[in-house]
This record gives C-alpha cells, sequence and structure tokens, in this order.
C-alpha cells in the first residue's frame, strides 16, 4: 500500500516510495520547509511549518500557503531512483503547546484540540485564538458571534481555558484576555493556537538532522 501526503490547498501533494520517503509530485507543488521566521531550512533539518504553492490550481492561486505541517526534507539523493525530493512529514506538531511542569520537572504537552474543543462548546465564541505569550501565560484572542454579549463570551472562555489546565495538572498557567481579535499568519491562515517558539525547542525533535544518505 502506497501513503500519500496532501491538503485541502493542493490535494496529493507527494506520494511514498519502497524506502519509506514521501517524493514531492513537482508538477503540482512547490514545498518549502521554514522555520518560526519563513527563513528556509536545510535538508536533513525539520522546519518549524512549510509554505505551498499549487502549481495545478487555474481557479484560485495559492501562493507560499502556511500550511503549518512540520516537514524534513532528505539530503542528498533517495535509495528508490526517484530524483524527486524526498521528505518525511510529521504533521502539525508545530500547534502542540509546551509548558513546564508545576513542579519544574520537565514539561506538559497540550495538543490543540484540548482547547478547542472546550471553545467550541462555549456558547457565543465565533473564532478563538490561544497565543502563548510566555512559558506559563496564555493570551486568548476572541472574536463573539454576531449578537453574543462580548464581556460574557470572554468570562466563560477564560474560564473554560482555565479547568482545562487545572485538568492537565497546569494550574500555574495563567490566562488573560487579549483584547484584540484572531490574527491571520503571512499565508493568510487562521491558527487556533500559536506555540511560544522557545517552548518548541523543549520538545524532542524525532526528525533530528540527517546523515548524507544514499
Amino acid at each position: 500500500m502506497r501513503e500519500v501526503y496532501g491538503c485541502t490547498e493542493s490535494s496529493y501533494a507527494a506520494a511514498s516510495c519502497r524506502e519509506g520517503w514521501l517524493h514531492l509530485i513537482e508538477d503540482w507543488v512547490i514545498l518549502e520547509p521554514v522555520d518560526a521566521h519563513y527563513a528556509p531550512v536545510p535538508p536533513g533539518v525539520a522546519s518549524h511549518t512549510v509554505l505551498l504553492t499549487n502549481l495545478a490550481n487555474r481557479v484560485q492561486p495559492i501562493i507560499r500557503y502556511d500550511v503549518g505541517d512540520r516537514v524534513l526534507i532528505k539530503p542528498g539523493h533517495c535509495g528508490c531512483g526517484n530524483p524527486a525530493p524526498a521528505l518525511l512529514v510529521e504533521g502539525r506538531t508545530s500547534d502542540v503547546l509546551t509548558f513546564p511542569a508545576a513542579d519544574g520537572n520537565g514539561h506538559v504537552d497540550v495538543p490543540p484540540l484540548a482547547f478547542g474543543s472546550t471553545l467550541d462548546r462555549t456558547p457565543g465564541v465565533g473564532l478563538f485564538q490561544i497565543v502563548q505569550a510566555a512559558p506559563t501565560r496564555l493570551s486568548v484572542r476572541l472574536l463573539p458571534a454576531p449578537g453574543a454579549d462580548a464581556g460574557e463570551v470572554q468570562e466563560a472562555a477564560l474560564k473554560g481555558i482555565g479547568e482545562v489546565l487545572t485538568g492537565l495538572g497546569l494550574a500555574h498557567v495563567t490566562v488573560e484576555p487579549a483584547g484584540e481579535p484572531p490574527r491571520q499568519t503571512a499565508g493568510g491562515k487562521f491558527r487556533v493556537v500559536v506555540p511560544l517558539p522557545a517552548a518548541q525547542a523543549m520538545r524532542p525533535n524525532p526528525g533530528g538532522p540527517l546523515d548524507q544518505g544514499s
């Protein structure tokens, strides 16, 4: 069985080979692995995100769209013989929030679904974005639904996030209103959570630098 990689903005972007790598379909897409500041990262180093340009869509141009996936490009040529760039995809690891543990030993990773499922159930929330402003501080950007009371929505949202944190042993993490609506990324996407870049360095990198291979 072959594995494929794709997204809504590109359909299929890569397909697997016998060596276990995904080879880019270069006629359809351009993928640019970048760091947290959108600077290119070299082959063998896992990216913070990836910018996608769709070469096949003639109806709606998609140029350097921030997909949010963490990828790693294989250095050198793949042993299967396919000359197209080979990559591994770690998925949306860039959206995981990392907090120092309450006892100071280690850290706690929290996926965005933990907060998203709570705020999706909070009445009056139209759009939200959770920003990690410091290792133990979250700033919440809210856009209330039409007709909703902004003050009540904010109070309920902050309470819900606080309860999630407490349930995960993270009661020492503070939650505050941002006083501004959610923002789009440079690629035009609304991210549900925006991690602290320094916090991502606390997590082990399973896709670290590779040696030059075949």
